[in-house]
């Protein structure tokens, strides 16, 4: 499944850097609240674009997947 990983990627550095700005907050560090909030629109923005790229290919994988576990036939034998 490596349609979505980038995205994924994505989204845990947006989380990490999310921690990172409540922490510089709660702290008062200025110096860190203008590069977290750079980090989270630069890696928020590519990842979401790169999901809304990549989610048509994903999809079509899962329903091919899908097809073909319904094509499979039962097996009852134990």
């Amino acid at each position: 499944m490596h349609h979505l990983a980038l995205p994924f990627y994505c989204a845990v550095i947006v989380g990490a850097l999310m921690a990172l700005l409540a922490r510089a907050i709660y702290t008062g560090s200025a110096s860190f609240v203008l590069v977290a909030l750079a980090g989270i629109a630069y890696f928020g923005l590519h990842g979401w674009n790169d999901a809304r790229r990549c989610w048509p290919a994903f999809r079509a994988e899962m329903q091919r997947r899908t097809s073909r576990r319904r094509a499979m036939p039962a097996d009852d034998t134990h």
